[in-house]
């Protein structure tokens, strides 16, 4: 997991040339007209956050995301995949399963303008929650393969 600045991104160097791509666009300036490369898939969503306690952790086997805030403000949370319990069946299609982290052993925090999260297959992240009070949120998610 990497959280971070998106003008701090240009300062990482990956072994995965795709995931340099996706780097690339967002300091470029998110380039919101494109949505796909042959390095990425880039989706714009929009979305009402959830109530905490309503929200379950999700991860991927063969992608990496990269979530990027232009609206609003989210809560997360990030853990090791393998702190996850209660898990659903794996979707191969869709690269996902769902679970729970008990653990107290995560990163939480707010997603907001101006910021990055990282999140590799080893990461399982809940987001798109609130604490308090319902955000609308404007996003873009990169998914790169591994």
């Amino acid at each position: 997991m990497i959280y971070d600045k998106l003008e701090n991104l240009g300062q990482y160097i990956f072994n995965n040339q795709k995931l340099n791509s996706a780097i690339q666009d967002i300091t470029a300036g998110l380039r919101e007209d494109q949505n796909a490369s042959d390095d990425f898939q880039k989706n714009k969503i929009a979305f009402t956050t959830t109530i905490l306690n309503e929200k379950r952790y999700e991860a991927h086997k063969k992608y990496i995301d990269i979530h990027i805030v232009l609206e609003g403000r989210e809560y997360v949370e990030v853990a090791n995949v393998q702190d996850l319990t209660n898990i659903t069946g794996y979707d191969p299609n869709n690269d996902i399963f769902f679970g729970d982290v008990l653990s107290e052993r995560k990163f939480c925090g707010y997603l907001e303008k101006g910021y990055a999260l990282i999140c590799f297959p080893e990461d399982t992240h809940l987001v798109g929650a609130h604490k308090e009070a319902e955000e609308n949120i404007s996003k873009i998610v990169y998914k790169i393969s591994m």
